[in-house]
């Protein structure tokens, strides 16, 4: 089965979880037993002249297969990074896109996800730092397979299904268990298989979201805030036995004592919302094909690197990031050729996740519709420079959906 974005859901409720779990003796041995502790990111060289704040964690989560936690690598196409500010007591979501085209030490030039299947949490921690600039902090990997009984245990998640969406998941595989594909059009409670069928959702084009993995970051970040809603009113006892059941399933290199230190204080500031970005921002991509044509976002680093300096750290002052750095005219597609592809909705100024100016409280987003998967086919490359050294293409992980096929551009 496909790994996708959504898989990080899993770390918040871990997080929150084994924290407060913590505060009651019974659960502390249990911990310390359960945290699958891996390397240290702050053991990683990855050079001095990165952005951090001493009243800011940053937490890489990775959603991945099983086998990433066995010791493979395994694959993953989901990358976020989860910031506690301790200063301004917000919490923060970045997704960074899996297909945007970046420099990958020791690798040359490749997808983004490309970096964790050649070299784990590690490299990909690298390429990040290289490429943005940003200090991270710990990270957490999560594996895919505890999802559905963690949105189970807590009673299913609230979510809004546009009429296509509710159509595709009772036409296809999404929804694996045939008798849970009977959702309606509207809000409504899913179950674990449900909502693991909503936030894969790729090729529908949503009105609120935009298509392709525009649209599937966007319904991830949807599932998220309504899982964090549903955990936080469970009880601490429940969170705790939850959490700690699912602690096979991810690695860290937080260890038990730090993981409660850090939740007890993310619960003491109160703060239940979570303000969220997407890289690439709006304005300052191009849709493309790189080598062995394969389909990539070209990206200006520059408007990025600042978006994601704010974003993150309250760096600088509040911009139009595509307009300060030149945005597409700026984007480096490095001999390649690039489109900026055309917006398959609403592209109203302030509205856009996509775009750190309209960056909202997820309880309140109204998301800009993106580049529709119709433009990304169409998208060509010139021939390949001959300057640049050959890179492999990042694994495929194709979902297994029998009834609606997922060969698309943005899968090479």
């Amino acid at each position: 089965m496909k790994i996708k974005q959504f898989k990080i859901i899993l770390s918040i409720f871990l997080v929150i979880g084994i924290a407060l779990g913590g505060v009651l003796g019974y659960y502390d041995a249990r911990l310390e037993a359960s945290v699958n502790t891996g390397k240290k990111l702050s053991d990683l060289d990855v050079g001095d002249n990165l952005t951090f704040d001493k009243d800011v964690v940053n937490i890489l989560l990775v959603g991945s297969d099983h086998g990433a936690i066995k010791g493979d690598h395994g694959r993953s196409d989901s990358i976020m990074i989860a910031t506690v500010n301790f200063k301004t007591k917000e919490l923060k979501l970045t997704s960074l896109m899996r297909d945007m085209y970046v420099e990958i030490p020791e690798h040359g030039r490749n997808k983004l996800n490309a970096a964790y299947a050649y070299g784990g949490v590690e490299l990909l921690y690298k390429t990040i730092a290289k490429n943005f600039g940003i200090k991270i902090d710990n990270y957490c990997v999560v594996d895919f397979s505890t999802f559905e009984k963690v949105i189970n245990k807590v009673g299913g998640v609230e979510i809004s299904l546009e009429e296509k969406e509710a159509a595709y998941l009772n036409s296809t595989n999404y929804i694996s268990k045939k008798k849970y594909r009977n959702v309606k059009v509207g809000k409504q409670t899913l179950n674990g298989n449900q909502a693991l069928g909503y936030a894969r959702i790729r090729y529908v084009v949503s009105k609120k979201y935009g298509d392709g993995d525009f649209g599937r970051t966007g319904r991830q970040r949807a599932v998220l805030q309504a899982a964090l809603n549903k955990v936080l009113d469970q009880s601490i006892t429940k969170i705790a036995d939850i959490a700690l059941d699912a602690l096979d399933d991810v690695s860290t290199d937080m260890t038990a004592d730090y993981l409660k230190s850090l939740v007890l204080k993310v619960v003491k500031m109160g703060t239940t919302e979570i303000d969220q970005m997407r890289i690439p921002l709006e304005g300052t991509y191009k849709m493309g094909r790189a080598q062995s044509n394969m389909f990539v976002f070209f990206i200006n680093f520059d408007a990025n690197k600042a978006a994601m300096e704010y974003f993150m750290f309250n760096k600088g002052t509040k911009e139009d990031w595509a307009k300060k750095y030149g945005g597409t005219a700026n984007v480096s597609t490095y001999g390649y050729s690039g489109s900026s592809g055309s917006s398959s909705g609403n592209t109203s100024s302030g509205s856009g996740s996509g775009d750190y100016n309209s960056s909202t409280r997820s309880r309140n987003t109204s998301n800009t519709s993106e580049e529709s998967t119709t433009s990304s086919k169409s998208t060509t490359a010139t021939s390949k420079p001959a300057t640049e050294a050959p890179t492999t293409a990042a694994p495929t992980t194709a979902a297994p959906v029998t009834e609606a096929p997922e060969a698309d551009a943005q899968n090479q």
